[in-house]
């Protein structure tokens, strides 16, 4: 209520606490009795007093009154904010209502807020209206070094207290959600009271970072490093921790090839477009055991493309896997970073697959099909043939070929060869507690509605269809959670999630028609108003070519204005233009010989605009072309051609002025616009100025576009 002035009215009442309520943050339920009696209690309250008028003010003279404050409104005010307090230990909270739904006597409060209280249900509350003031700035303290991994502090603050919050109190603590995360804060301060109300407001966040070796271990957690085209370099994580990285790609005409050479240990090699990178959240990954792993992300590959049109970033994790012999062991290892060869773009995308890569496995066996070489029976390798019995007696001694893969390794090597018995996957048996894991364990998504075997999967529901997938709203701008889908097939239809079906309720003002539309509609009512500009008629303008007025209101045979015809007006009936022909004979005859005499005259027919006097043989003979523009007596005898006549006549001084702006617009915006829609901008804009930009403005924003 910007305008208006409430008053201080009171309004309390005792509840008994009911079961707790569904919802999150400070938002309680009461019984639709507590809003009658609130309406009933604001009716009632006193009215401010108008201040006195100054005593030197005549109520008797033309002078306006001084203005007085507006009586203020009937109607509640938004929000309610609410004090509670628990009568047994007098402690003190507040919050906003969610719905007025409760059974008579009864309030529901959330579960934060009755711990904060110490209250039980069955308990007995007293709740009273406060209009707490708008707030200003807030700073939270976290209680969690975790708290760093929240992506963009103060759009996740701002959705999150925007959905479940209307006050905020020093002391208070709640819980940022964000993604499978929970990060708890304590409202350290607040500006301007220690107790304000936080809707409709830009309030200010600011996060107080922990001290000591807390804040230290987090900032090495989660550290941020650039890594450098071409530059190899190295770095430790110990198990079940991440090491984070960024790649920054100004350049995007080829994909990239990640190298990482691991000297001892396992891990694992995560890329993301969006932070953060996680088992659970990665867009590309290589989850195999070799030595260097090899991650080829092709130019080609559409994660790739669009993630790098919005951000020149991607996002790159090392995890640490714990070792069989010594879980607490770190691992070495040394990344590097360069781009793909043309070649290479052409090879298969890497994959997240526990198998080895097409190229590994396609290798080109030596000496195959030469001639004097045969292939071993045993072991699949080309052998010289005059050799063959020796290496065929060894090999088979030595060497044995599975019968699944086809893969040959030494005799005592069998017994550490597995093959998955849900999968292709053939590898070293201790390669086999993480491929079970990764991709035929069971992992259910944090939103709880998605379950699967594998990591890779469930990273690609997180980044496409899963609710808590992170997105940058495209009505508030911040970045926020999807949501599930939208509850209505409208906005299913235009890809919304559930926040941005919400967000995007929001109303704005129309600059143009001051009418209130909803932010998913605005693109809709732009192309509205688009489409009633291109298809608006060419305004009407007096038929004098040298005029820029509008066509007279009465209809005249002319098509002029009514300056331009009142010299051959006259009260006798002329219904077939004979006389009006023979007036404007006339005048184009004196203009033709004689002139106006104007030094700013502009008229092609006009002696004084030509420079020179034409005699009355020649001016007779010329006129009557000129006449034959007018297309008087066309049209059953109607006149005007239905506005399509013209004439040329002498104008003032300004009237010229302004035409020659016109025209000149004109050819300055490259005939983008017809010449009567520039004629309209300079009458709206330009009227004394010759500054043309106002009146370009004025055609960008009204006028249609020649095609």
């Amino acid at each position: 209520m910007a305008n208006s002035i409430e008053p201080t009215f009171t309004w309390s009442s005792t509840f008994t606490v009911g079961s707790p309520s569904p919802h999150q943050g400070d938002k309680i339920l009461l019984p639709a009795k507590a809003l009658e009696s609130l309406i009933q209690a604001h009716a009632n309250a006193p009215r401010p007093s108008s201040p006195p008028m100054p005593a030197n003010y005549d109520p008797t003279s033309w002078d306006r009154p001084p203005p007085s404050e507006p009586l203020r409104s009937h109607e509640l005010p938004s929000p309610l904010t609410f004090e509670i307090k628990n009568p047994s230990n007098r402690i003190l909270a507040y919050g906003g209502v969610k719905e007025f739904s409760a059974d008579d006597g009864k309030t529901h409060l959330p579960n934060a807020l009755m711990d904060s209280l110490q209250v039980q249900e069955g308990d007995q509350v007293m709740i009273r209206f406060a209009g707490l003031p708008k707030g200003v700035a807030a700073k939270f303290r976290p209680l969690s070094a975790e708290y760093l991994q929240i992506v963009d502090f103060r759009s996740a603050f701002e959705a999150y207290l925007r959905s479940h919050y209307t006050t905020l109190s020093t002391g208070m603590l709640l819980t940022i959600r964000q993604g499978a995360g929970e990060y708890p804060f304590v409202v350290e301060e607040l500006k301007p009271t220690d107790a304000v109300c936080i809707t409709d407001t830009d309030l200010e966040v600011d996060i107080e970072p922990l001290e000591g070796s807390a804040g230290k271990t987090a900032q090495q957690h989660i550290k941020d490093e650039a890594l450098r085209i071409g530059q190899p370099t190295k770095g430790t994580v110990n198990p079940h921790e991440y090491q984070r990285y960024k790649i920054d790609l100004p350049v995007r005409t080829n994909g990239i090839l990640v190298e990482v050479d691991v000297e001892e240990g396992d891990l694992d090699v995560l890329i993301s477009a969006k932070m953060p990178v996680t088992l659970t959240d990665h867009t590309w990954a290589d989850f195999s055991s070799s030595d260097v792993r090899k991650l080829k992300i092709a130019k080609a590959d559409q994660d790739y493309t669009t993630s790098l049109e919005a951000s020149s970033l991607l996002h790159f994790a090392i995890y640490g896997r714990p070792s069989a012999i010594d879980d607490k062991h770190p691992v070495n290892y040394t990344i590097q970073v360069r781009f793909l060869n043309n070649d290479e773009e052409t090879s298969t995308l890497a994959s997240a697959s526990d198998s080895a890569s097409a190229t590994d496995m396609e290798v080109d066996i030596p000496n195959k099909g030469v001639e004097g070489y045969a292939p071993c029976q045993n072991c699949g390798a080309w052998i010289p043939e005059r050799t063959m019995m020796l290496h065929s007696n060894f090999c088979e001694r030595n060497n044995t070929r599975c019968d699944k893969c086809g893969k040959v390794m030494k005799n005592d090597e069998v017994a550490e060869h597995f093959h998955c018995d849900h999968c292709s996957m053939a590898g070293h048996v201790r390669e086999k507690h993480k491929h079970m894991e990764i991709f035929h364990g069971w992992y259910q998504c944090a939103c709880g509605s998605y379950e699967t075997a594998s990591l890779p999967e469930l990273a690609h529901h997180r980044r496409t269809t899963c609710s808590e997938r992170y997105i940058t709203c495209r009505y508030c701008h911040t970045i926020v959670q999807q949501g599930p889908p939208a509850s209505n097939t409208r906005d299913r239809i235009r890809g919304l999630g559930a926040h941005e079906s919400y967000c995007g309720d929001r109303t704005i003002e129309c600059a143009r028609c001051k009418a209130k539309v909803s932010l998913k509609d605005v693109q809709v009512h732009a192309q509205h108003h688009e489409y009633q500009r291109q298809n608006q008629a060419l305004p009407q303008f007096c038929a004098n070519q040298n005029c820029v007025r509008s066509k007279a209101t009465a209809s005249n045979a002319l098509g002029a204005c009514q300056i331009c015809f009142g010299p051959f007006w006259i009260p006798t009936d002329d219904p077939k233009h004979q006389k009006l022909i023979q007036r404007l004979a006339r005048k184009y005859h004196a203009q033709l010989m004689s002139g106006c005499g104007n030094a700013w005259c502009k008229n092609q027919y006009c002696a004084t605009a030509r420079g020179k006097t034409l005699d009355a043989t020649s001016a007779a003979t010329e006129l009557m072309g000129i006449i034959q523009e007018t297309k008087l007596g066309q049209n059953g005898g109607s006149g005007g051609s239905n506005g399509t006549g013209k004439i040329w006549l002498c104008v003032d001084e300004g009237t010229t002025r302004r035409r020659m702006l016109a025209e000149l617009l004109y050819e300055d915006l490259r005939k983008k616009y017809a010449l009567e829609w520039c004629i309209k901008a300079i009458m709206e804009t330009n009227r004394t100025s010759e500054d043309l930009s106002a009146a370009a403005k004025w055609l960008q924003q009204q006028a249609p576009r020649q095609s």
